[in-house]
Order: structure tokens, then C-alpha cells, then sequence
């Protein structure tokens, strides 16, 4: 996946979250939210020590 790529997912994650938090009720709204960021975290904490090590290392080598 490429940066671009990357901060497209990120902004589109970010826009849902601002209308879910404008437009839905309040607890539904959260609820929302909470899972738009839980979810990533949590398939992030679900990889064992050598799957993040691997996936740090192809982000890092994809820098300039």
C-alpha cells in the first residue's frame, strides 16, 4: 500500500467519524467512532511480535 493510499484510507476514516459524531445520536455516534478506531488497533494487537516487526520494517523502507 502506498503513502497516498495509505492517507486516503486515513482521511476517509477521519470524515466518517466526524459525520457519524455530527449526524447520528450521541451514544450510536460514539459507538461508531470506537469502532472505527478500535478496530485497527485491534487487528494491530492481534499480530505476534515478528508480524509488527516485519510490517515497521516495509513501512520504514518505503520512506524517501
Amino acid at each position: 500500500m502506498s503513502g497516498s493510499q495509505r492517507a486516503l484510507y486515513i482521511a476517509g476514516g477521519v470524515i466518517a467519524g466526524i459525520i457519524a459524531l455530527t449526524v447520528l445520536d450521541g451514544l450510536v455516534a460514539w459507538i461508531v467512532f470506537a469502532v472505527l478506531v478500535g478496530l485497527p488497533v485491534a487487528a494491530w494487537l492481534t499480530l505476534d511480535k515478528s508480524q509488527r516487526r516485519r510490517i515497521r520494517n516495509i513501512n520504514r523502507r518505503r520512506l524517501p
